[in-house]
């Protein structure tokens, strides 16, 4: 390991966007209600992880989460859809970003996506994009 480097484990995550996320399905746009994103539970230690390299003052980390749409799977599950339909969907995200003077850091990247019934990988992409 370079001594400018420190290696983390990511722990905790947990976000919520409550503003809509609308959803083009069967060529109809869908309210989806708010979207969650939390650290998957069934990832080993080794997947949420990342790297503090200040010699060149980047950030990056790669952990493994699971999206849900809380209001979406209730409304699928009241009409009796198949169980696939309202599992979360897993993906993982590869983010990287500027080391800030206040040691703060903000990472953005792609998302690989896994499959999932309601969400085909052919038509469906995610990011995290950098905050502000």
């Amino acid at each position: 390991m370079n001594d400018s480097a420190i290696n983390f484990k990511v722990t905790k995550l947990r976000a919520q966007v409550d503003e809509p996320v609308m959803l083009r399905w069967r060529g109809t746009e869908v309210d989806a209600g708010a979207l969650t994103v939390e650290l998957d539970k069934n990832v080993s230690g080794t997947g949420n992880q990342g790297a503090l390299d200040y010699s060149r003052r980047r950030a990056r980390a790669e952990f493994h989460v699971c999206l849900s749409f809380p209001d979406l799977a209730s409304t699928l599950g009241s009409l009796d859809v198949d169980h696939e339909l309202t599992q979360p969907l897993r993906a993982v995200i590869h983010s990287e970003g500027e080391i800030l003077d206040d040691h703060s850091f903000v990472l953005s990247g792609g998302c690989d996506l896994q499959p999932h019934a309601l969400f085909p990988r052919e038509e469906t992409m995610a990011s995290v994009l950098p905050g502000l």
